[in-house]
Order: C-alpha cells, then sequence, then structure tokens
C-alpha cells in the first residue's frame, strides 16, 4: 500500500509518523467455537427445510396462469426478504474479532468533538468534555463550536479543552462541499485543516452525545502500530433506552449490526466506519481528503479508505454510550435522512468509486443498505393487499392450507434470529423478541419509500442535525404517513365486502391487523415523551456500569487460532 497522497487535498506538508520498530500485522480470531458450527449447521438445515417444504407448494400452485403477476410480484417481494436475512445469518460464518494490542507511548492524539448550540444541550457538552479530558493516555480535547458561543469557551476553560470555531472564517463556510457551513464534516475539516493535521498523528472524533470510557484511548491505539490500518471503529450504543418505546425500538434496530454485521464485516476485511465515534490515523484521513463531504460521510470515508489501500479494525466492545431519538419526530427524521443518503452513495456515488475496490468489496459494498428499499417492497405489499380486496382476485395458497406452510417457515427463522442473539454485545439485556423493532419498522417504511423518491427525484435537503433538546417539529408524523394507508385498505376492504367478493378468512385477518396497528402507531402521537436529553438517564447508567461492556462470550485465551484479518 503507498502511503503517498496528494498534500494539495489539505493544504498541509505531507504528515510523518514518529519512528517505531515494525510491527506484526493485526491478529483476529474466530467468533465461532466448535459447537457453534454444529448449531448453525442444525438451523440451517431446519430452516431450508421449510423452504423447501414451502417451496414445493408454492411452485406447484394451479393458479399461476390465472395470477402470474400477482404471484410473481409476491415471488420476488419474498425472495428480497429471504435473501437479506440470508446473508445476516450466513454473515455469522465470517465473524472476527481483533486481539486486544496494548497502546503504545508515543503517539500524538487529538480528540475532538462537535457542537451546534441550541441544538444540542450544553449540560450534554459538559458530561462528554468531563470524560474526554479525563480518558486514559496523554491526548489533546477539542470542542468545535459552530457559534463561538462564550459559555462553550468557559466550559472548555474550566474543564481543561481546547475551543475551536470557524465562525469567523469564511473560507470555512461554503454552501457545500468540504467546508459546508453547520454540517459536521464541515466543522471537522475546517479543525483538521486549522490544527488536527499539522499537529496529531491518530485522531478521535466523537459526537457530543456520546460519552467514552476512560479506557476508550487504551483500547484503540494499539492497533495503528500496524502500518496498514488507517481507522479503528468501536461497538455504538445508547444509554437512554429507557427513555421511551421508541428508544428501545431504535437501540434494538442496532443490536445485530453492531455484533454480528460488524464483525461479520471485519472478518471479511471492510468493517464500517460509524460516524457517532471513530478513530483515524492522521496520515490517512489526510490521504483521503478529510471527512466526505456528505450526510453518509461514515459510510464513504470507509469506501474512500478501502480505495486508498488502508485496512480498518472493527472492536466489538461498548466503549462510549450516546443518545437515540426518544420521539417519533426525531426518529423519522432521522431515518429518512440515514435511507436518503445511503441510497444515495448506491446510486450516485458507488458506481464510479467500484471500480476501485477489489471484487469481492464491491459485492459487500453493494449489499450494504438493502435494508432501505423496504420502504418500496413494503409499499408494494400493501398495494397488492388492496388490490385483492378490490377485485377479489386471491390465489389459492391463501385458502389451500400452503399459507400456514410459511407461518412455519417464519418460525424456523426467528430461531435463527434468537440464537444470533448469543453474538450481542449487551449480553441478555439485548435478547428477546424485539417487538419494538418491529413496530418501529411498520412505521417508517412510508419514511424509507419518500427517502427513496427523493433520491431519484435528486432531491438534496439542507443538512439536519438530530436534536439534542426540544425543537419545534411537524406534528403527527406517524398519522401523516400512515392516515392514507388506514384509509386505502379500509376503502379497498368494504368495496371488496359490498361486491360480495370471495375473501379468504387470512385476507380479512390481514387486513385488520395491518390496520389495527397503523391506527394503535399513530395514537401513539399522542403520548407524553420525554426530552431528548436527560442527565438523569445517564448517571443511572454511570452508576451501573462505571466502564464498557465487554463480550460475555469472548473465548477463553489459548482455545482459539489467531490468524491475519
Amino acid at each position: 500500500m503507498s502511503q503517498m497522497f496528494d498534500s494539495q487535498v489539505s493544504g498541509q506538508p505531507m504528515l510523518r509518523e514518529p519512528p517505531h520498530a515494525a510491527e506484526p500485522a493485526v491478529k483476529s480470531i474466530h467468533m465461532l467455537r466448535w459447537w457453534d458450527y454444529a448449531c448453525f449447521g442444525l438451523l440451517t438445515a431446519l430452516t431450508w427445510t421449510a423452504l423447501v417444504w414451502c417451496l414445493a407448494a408454492w411452485l406447484t400452485q394451479v393458479d399461476w396462469r390465472e395470477h402470474a403477476v400477482l404471484l410473481g410480484s409476491l415471488t420476488l417481494l419474498l425472495a428480497f426478504n429471504l435473501s437479506v436475512q440470508q446473508c445476516r445469518w450466513w454473515s455469522l460464518l465470517w465473524m472476527r474479532r481483533p486481539l486486544p494490542r496494548p497502546a503504545r507511548a508515543g503517539w500524538r492524539v487529538g480528540v475532538a468533538t462537535t457542537f451546534v448550540p441550541g441544538a444540542e444541550s450544553l449540560e450534554m457538552l459538559e458530561v462528554t468534555v468531563q470524560a474526554l479530558v479525563a480518558m486514559a493516555y496523554p491526548h489533546d480535547t477539542w470542542v468545535l463550536d459552530e457559534s463561538d458561543d462564550a459559555r462553550v469557551q468557559a466550559l472548555c476553560t474550566r474543564l481543561g479543552a481546547r475551543h475551536f470555531s470557524r465562525k469567523s472564517l469564511a473560507h470555512y463556510q461554503s454552501a457545500r462541499g468540504r467546508y459546508q457551513a453547520r454540517s459536521k464534516h464541515g466543522n471537522y475539516n475546517a479543525w483538521l485543516a486549522e490544527h488536527g493535521f499539522m499537529h496529531y498523528d491518530l485522531f478521535m472524533n466523537i459526537d457530543p452525545d456520546h460519552v467514552p470510557a476512560s479506557t476508550f484511548l487504551l483500547e484503540v491505539l494499539g492497533y495503528f502500530d500496524d502500518p496498514k490500518i488507517g481507522y479503528v471503529q468501536v461497538a455504538q450504543a445508547y444509554y437512554n433506552q429507557a427513555a421511551s418505546f421508541i428508544a428501545r425500538g431504535a437501540a434494538e434496530e442496532t443490536y445485530t449490526y453492531y455484533s454480528v454485521i460488524q464483525m461479520a464485516s471485519y472478518g471479511l476485511g471492510i468493517p464500517i466506519v460509524t460516524g457517532c465515534h471513530t478513530t483515524h490515523r492522521m496520515m490517512a484521513l489526510q490521504q483521503v481528503g478529510g471527512f466526505a463531504p456528505h450526510d453518509a460521510d461514515d459510510l464513504l470515508i470507509t469506501l474512500w479508505y478501502r480505495a486508498a489501500g488502508w485496512q480498518g479494525v472493527y472492536v466489538p466492545t461498548i466503549l462510549a454510550q450516546g443518545l437515540t431519538p426518544v420521539n417519533w419526530s426525531g426518529y423519522l427524521t432521522q431515518q429518512r435522512r440515514w435511507a436518503r443518503s445511503v441510497l444515495d452513495i448506491k446510486f450516485r456515488v458507488y458506481p464510479d468509486l467500484a471500480k476501485r475496490l477489489p471484487r469481492r468489496e464491491q459485492v459487500l459494498s453493494c449489499l450494504h443498505g438493502l435494508y432501505y428499499l423496504r420502504g418500496l417492497t413494503t409499499g408494494i405489499g400493501i398495494g397488492l393487499l388492496a388490490y385483492m380486496l378490490v377485485s377479489g382476485s386471491v390465489p389459492r395458497f391463501l385458502t389451500d392450507g400452503t399459507v400456514w406452510r410459511f407461518v412455519g417457515l417464519g418460525l424456523a427463522l426467528q430461531g435463527t434470529e434468537f440464537y444470533r442473539q448469543r453474538f450481542f454485545l449487551g449480553g441478555w439485556a439485548e435478547c428477546g423478541l424485539h417487538w419494538r423493532a418491529g413496530m418501529l419498522l411498520l412505521a417508517k417504511w412510508p419514511y424509507l419509500g419518500l427517502a427513496l423518491l427523493d433520491v431519484l427525484r435528486h432531491r438534496q435537503p439542507a443538512y439536519q442535525l438530530t436534536p439534542k433538546v426540544r425543537t419545534a417539529a411537524k406534528p403527527y408524523p406517524v398519522m401523516r404517513a400512515h392516515l392514507p394507508i388506514v384509509i386505502l385498505l379500509g376503502l379497498s376492504w368494504l368495496i371488496g365486502v359490498a361486491a360480495h367478493r370471495p375473501l379468504p378468512g387470512f385476507l380479512h385477518l390481514w387486513t385488520a391487523g395491518l390496520m389495527l396497528t397503523s391506527i394503535a402507531l399513530i395514537a401513539t402521537e399522542w403520548w407524553p415523551f420525554p426530552a431528548p436529553y436527560d442527565r438523569m438517564l445517564w448517571e443511572v447508567q454511570a452508576h451501573g456500569d462505571l466502564t464498557h461492556v465487554r463480550m460475555s462470550h469472548h473465548p477463553a485465551p489459548g482455545k482459539v487460532r489467531a490468524s491475519e484479518p
């Protein structure tokens, strides 16, 4: 891998790292033990037996010619959802974690968090900065203040942090691009150009709502002794999960990603950068031009790192905890923004960038983010249901018992989901039937569909932060999305019944279930939701768990074979 780069990207001289003896490559270990392979094989056999049992009835339906379009569409929807589930299931075989490495002395380390007064709580920032300053290992802590607020300056002085603001620097205030005003990537890039690239070898960025453990730097810096490592990513977790059922459900949605998916991505050579907190080698960060000017800057910089030949490490340990949205407005706005930004990369950026990636990483990068197409697939499913209700054109599988075979397949797939929970990072606290995450998926699918439309229409909304304080927002986001669905299904159902269509009982049950679920979601908008930030939740978490949570299923030393990633 070449370590040369275009120094004109940042306007700074080329970085030089402190001399040190060559270190061996980062070693990693497989997560599965011998009996995991046995369990994996049994559950795979059960799932595929159920699938073959379903397909045997599905593909031999006698009304394929009569309902070719309907059955074909349902088949594509089924194939999409099964493919996503099976990709996640088979990824277990590639899960790895790196062996710990001690952090050697001598690195010049900079740590920075951003802050936007009015959108983020000063009290929240104080908790984060206190924890940043207290981290073990010599480092400088910076607060990158968008508004050059006197209160933030005073807080930095009192806590021993350094203060930076680009507010008076017009050349770092562009409408778009690398120095976009009031954007996280623009704030970081301005600081990198003014201070970071000149003074530090390693750099840790962290969101102002995430509070790190005192051992954070000690856990990650050792991996940079391998000169091929450009970034180290650790797991993301939330300390406000108990704030509301939305907060808990949003956290449940992430359990698989920050355990199974990220460990498998690391095993396959492409761990994904997560914007909440990442540690970078300055040499690598400068080579790729700093933080990517995109809403999904973390995903894009991952691709940039890999295209430039840099490797990453994923540490499956909870070393910092932050905030997740607690109400519908914050959650749905965040999900639409995330979906739009990821799909924009897939459709507009990735095709050109893929040419610079190895073939395996081209495939993996293409598969990443398929989840956000569920807005489209769910919308198609709702449309097909309305069509069946109005027309009475119902395939035989809804009346001949085939549908119950798919219920059995669903139970088998749920068994694999329960088994995957063995690898969740938070132990038993994260296990169970994640019904809240299921409710959130049903609530947000229209917004995922809108995100896809944003991309197809080339719509570029202004950069948005997820507010950490109470702010005014458009009221009733769930009702605005789901009331039309309730009306559509209700009218379709009424037309079908009034016209005496031969609708099977399962179709009535399916329709009633969807309508009642949408109505229940709408009703929750009148619930009292807490403020986005509540210091008491952090205090409770800090007293219950003062340091990071380690995985309870780590293999015992000496019982595993180490190898390079």
